[in-house]
């Protein structure tokens, strides 16, 4: 009996040792008490960051971004991600395209060239299996590839994807893309990743990979040109997915959120507005005195709208609409400024080869 209890105090004593890599002492949910913002930001700003912390659950989650051609899709995806960048810089951006340099730095792409050996080695992997096998051998091999690299490339990031269909096509179960981001959907919370992806319909993603992960879904829709021709509207509606019956059902009531994406920003870029034509001759009194007032070196927003009321007779809402006819009617053109529609480029959506062929018209 005593050399049983002897024994059962060194296994005790044993475990007690204070050996660092037995323990994980890192921050975990229950200790997340506030939100961490950047430093620099307005009281309304500071409101604005907390709605949309609140809104997409502590920046982690799966997002569809919904709309046909030209509902703005990609402004929305482009905004939030700036603006979560903006907000929190403890984000990191990760994107499958180039932005424009206006869009500041980001901590780089993600895509199918980027993760091509990882791709590779997955394809390896399922090389010689039988079909009734070889999704489980993907799948597993994605999840192996998620808490390992996975982890150091997407932890704490925001993954902005375009075009997310291509990513998880319902047609193509096998594809390592596909097997990647079904993993990637599933640590979510654990990688505290929000995925923005973009698509037209939900009809073609994967209900295993894709939909069953699904927390939101953002309608895209285009203000009405007689009020704002540069303005959309995204409702943000909260999502779950129903397997018997193969769709998403909305929970609650959508959240609106109005972005201007023609609106000059002072804080992208230098924030200055730039006279293009310095020749060109303005067609009404409006862009006479905006032109006037350019010209004599206030080429901020906001200090612009500020002298012209002062000082004129027009109000913000007619300035605006003469610089955007000034910067977007395209026989004028005669100047510049930073918007949102200018952090993007909508032609640049990486072209990724699927096995079907497409029908162009």
């Amino acid at each position: 009996m005593r050399k049983s209890s002897e024994r059962e105090q060194m296994t005790i004593t044993r475990t007690r040792v204070a050996d660092p890599d037995l323990f994980d002492e890192t921050k975990g949910y229950e200790d997340e008490a506030s939100v961490q913002l950047a430093e620099s930001l307005t009281p309304e700003e500071t409101n604005q960051a907390k709605i949309l912390y609140n809104l997409f659950n502590e920046l982690w989650g799966l997002c569809l971004v919904i709309g046909p051609p030209g509902a703005g899709k990609e402004v929305f995806g482009n905004w939030l991600s700036y603006t979560l960048k903006r907000f929190f810089p403890w984000k990191r951006i990760l994107r499958d395209e180039k932005p424009r340099r206006l869009f500041g730095e980001y901590a780089g792409l993600f895509n199918e060239s980027v993760l091509a050996e990882d791709l590779a080695r997955m394809r390896a992997v399922a090389k010689g299996v039988g079909i009734s096998e070889r999704g489980a051998v993907m799948e597993k091999a994605a999840d192996d590839w998620v808490t390992k690299e996975g982890v150091v490339l997407l932890k704490n990031s925001v993954l902005y994807l375009t075009e997310y269909w291509r990513y998880c096509y319902k047609r193509e179960p096998h594809n390592p893309m596909n097997k990647t981001m079904g993993g990637i959907a599933k640590e979510k919370r654990h990688l505290d990743c929000l995925i923005l992806g973009t698509t037209q319909q939900v009809e073609d993603l994967d209900r295993f990979t894709c939909l069953p992960w699904v927390d939101w879904k953002v309608i895209c829709s285009r203000a009405s040109p007689k009020v704002n021709k540069t303005g959309f509207v995204f409702w943000v509606q909260r999502v779950k997915y129903d397997k018997r019956m193969a769709v998403l059902l909305s929970i609650g009531r959508p959240f609106p959120i109005p972005v201007d994406a023609g609106r000059p920003r002072s804080y992208l870029g230098d924030g200055l507005i730039v006279v293009k034509k310095p020749k060109y001759i303005p067609e009404t009194e409006e862009e006479r005195v905006v032109l006037a007032v350019l010209n004599e070196g206030i080429t901020k927003y906001d200090e612009l709208v500020n002298y012209i009321e002062t000082y004129g007779d027009m109000g913000e809402g007619e300035i605006l609409t003469t610089l955007k006819e000034l910067a977007f009617v395209r026989r004028k053109r005669a100047i510049t400024y930073p918007c949102f529609f200018l952090i993007f480029n909508s032609k640049s959506a990486p072209q990724m080869n699927t096995s079907l062929r497409r029908i162009e018209v």
